[in-house]
C-alpha cells in the first residue's frame, strides 16, 4: 500500500507538518507514504495549462498515478482550504485526473476545539464531485499540549492517526462504488 501526501502550510513551524512528521513516523504495518512537496507547483491557470503544464505538476500527477490514495496534511483558514491545498485540489482534478479511483482523505490540526470541522465540511462536499474514493477527513483540535518544541508527542493522537490511516489505507484497497 503505498500512499503521498502533502503538507497544505509551507510554514516552517506548522502544526499540521508536526502532525505529518509524527504519522509518517506511526505508519501502520504495510503501509508506505512519499511525500510530495507542493512549494514549486504554480496557482493554477488556464493559461499556463494551455501553454504546457509545468513540470511540478506533471511530477505531482506521476507521483498520484503511482499511489492507491493520497493523504492531505493542512490547516483550516477561515472554515476552508488554505490556497496552497485548495490549489492541488485544482491542479489535480485537470487532465489526466490522476487522483480518479484512487482514496483521498485529510487530516486538520487546529488550534480551536473544533478540530477544523469547516474544511472537514467542505472537503466532504467538494470532494464529492470527483471520480475519487472519498473518505471522512480526521480532525485534530486543541493542540496546544500536544505538540512540544514543534513536534506532535501527544501518544493518544499519534495512535489515533495511525488507526485513521489504515482504515484508510483498507478503503483505497476496496473496490470504488458504482456511479
Amino acid at each position: 500500500m503505498n500512499l503521498v501526501t502533502f503538507c497544505g502550510s509551507l510554514r516552517s513551524g506548522s502544526a499540521n507538518a508536526a502532525t505529518m512528521r509524527a504519522a509518517l513516523a506511526n505508519l501502520p504495518d504495510g503501509v508506505t507514504v512519499t511525500e510530495i512537496d507542493i512549494s514549486e507547483i504554480p496557482f493554477y491557470d488556464g493559461d499556463l495549462e494551455e501553454a504546457g503544464v509545468p513540470a511540478s505538476v506533471t511530477a505531482l500527477h506521476d507521483a498520484v498515478a503511482a499511489a492507491d490514495g493520497v493523504l492531505i496534511f493542512t490547516p483550516e483558514y477561515n472554515a476552508s482550504y488554505p490556497a496552497r491545498t485548495k490549489n492541488v485540489i485544482d491542479w489535480l482534478s485537470r487532465p489526466p485526473r490522476s487522483w480518479e479511483g484512487r482514496g483521498l482523505t485529510l487530516v486538520v490540526t487546529t488550534p480551536g476545539g473544533r478540530a477544523g470541522a469547516g474544511i472537514r465540511g467542505h472537503f466532504d462536499l467538494v470532494m464529492g464531485h470527483f471520480k475519487v474514493k472519498h473518505f471522512p477527513a480526521l480532525g485534530i483540535g486543541a493542540y496546544g499540549d500536544k505538540l512540544e518544541d514543534g513536534e506532535m508527542i501527544d501518544a493518544e493522537t499519534i495512535e489515533t492517526m495511525k488507526s485513521f490511516i489504515a482504515e484508510f489505507a483498507a478503503h483505497c484497497l476496496a473496490e470504488a462504488p458504482a456511479d
